[in-house]
């Protein structure tokens, strides 16, 4: 029992991280107008950003820049900040493509950066990776309890993650990036850049992906370049689907539904050839269920609630200023 308890607050930390960057991806591609295959990459430049900030110095046997072994609360800054920055710059060159020729732009940013951090040896140290990394306040707890303490942690993350991007999102700016979503000509008479909203979204939403990359280091206390594939933007994508793509509690709730059908029958004590095929049954459950989602609820278990003014009331307060 005490091991079950152990897996499911285990998976249930990985959820958080993976509900993190789903409302990240909903805030681009569900509120705004950026569909980012890419979004792998800001989150492994934040973790590898954390990483470098805030790991010792490199032994003999490793060899990465920095190790500066500076404060969590610095890596943290650093880690938003790397995000934002390779955001920055990988936007300001293909945030003028269409649609599907921005998909590919991104997806082909991230797979260069997976390169970069496996071929880069004294950057990252390859694909050996950087590892004995430190999980904060570790020492002021038993070990035997500690993983409920990174729950707790991480859980703080996506709160504070849900308040960024819901706050955003009722902003004025959070409707500009709505109005380019639904007609962009439209959005542009009524004095919207275009270029320059979509910057700062995909800087933001670039900023906390990288926040969550740090989440993700706690939690496997190494970091090596095959974490950061891109599977794992597909699999983001797939869980802002069966949550709900555009609805904040949609991106919330996806996360955690997607790692509990991928990652619940680890738990299961099966043969090697069994498991094997259990692998491959994980994925297959995946499938189905965005099978099922796309054929039952096309919008998401949560579908994206219109915004509706009360427009006498708007007047009325119109006059009364």
């Amino acid at each position: 029992m005490e091991g079950l308890i152990l897996f499911a607050v285990s998976i249930s930390t990985l959820g958080a991280i993976y509900a993190m960057l789903c409302l990240s991806l909903n805030l681009e591609s569900g509120n705004g107008p950026l569909w980012d295959l890419g979004i792998v990459s800001f989150f492994g430049i934040g973790a590898y950003t954390y990483t470098l900030l805030t790991a010792d110095p490199a032994l003999e046997q490793q060899s990465f820049l920095l190790g500066l072994g500076l404060p969590m609360w610095i890596g943290a800054i650093g880690a938003a900040a790397g995000g934002g920055i390779a955001a920055w710059l990988i936007g300001l060159p293909t945030l003028r493509l269409k649609r599907e020729y921005f998909l590919i732009a991104t997806l082909a940013f991230a797979e260069i950066i997976r390169q970069l951090f496996a071929n880069e040896n004294w950057l990252t140290n390859g694909v050996a990776g950087i590892y004995g990394l430190r999980q904060p306040f570790k020492s002021y707890f038993d070990a035997a309890d500690y993983s409920y303490v990174l729950l707790a942690l991480t859980l703080c993350g996506l709160a504070f993650t849900w308040y960024v991007t819901r706050r955003i999102i009722a902003s004025p700016f959070g409707r500009a990036c709505k109005a380019l979503r639904e007609n962009e000509p439209l959005a542009i008479t009524a004095g919207i850049d275009p270029q320059k909203t979509s910057i700062r979204l995909f800087m933001i939403s670039g900023a906390l992906s990288g926040f969550a990359g740090m989440f993700y280091v706690w939690y496997n206390t190494l970091i090596i370049p095959g974490q950061f594939v891109a599977d794992l933007t597909f699999f983001i994508w797939a869980a802002l689907i069966i949550g709900g793509i555009g609805n904040q509690r949609g991106a919330l709730v996806g996360g955690f539904i997607f790692i509990f059908l991928h990652d619940s029958l680890r738990f299961l004590q099966v043969s090697g050839e069994m498991a094997v095929a259990f692998t491959s049954l994980r994925t297959a459950l995946i499938g189905l269920a965005l099978i099922l989602i796309l054929r039952f609820r096309p919008e998401g278990i949560f579908a994206e609630r219109p915004v509706r003014f009360d427009l006498p009331a708007l007047k009325r307060e119109a006059r009364d200023a």
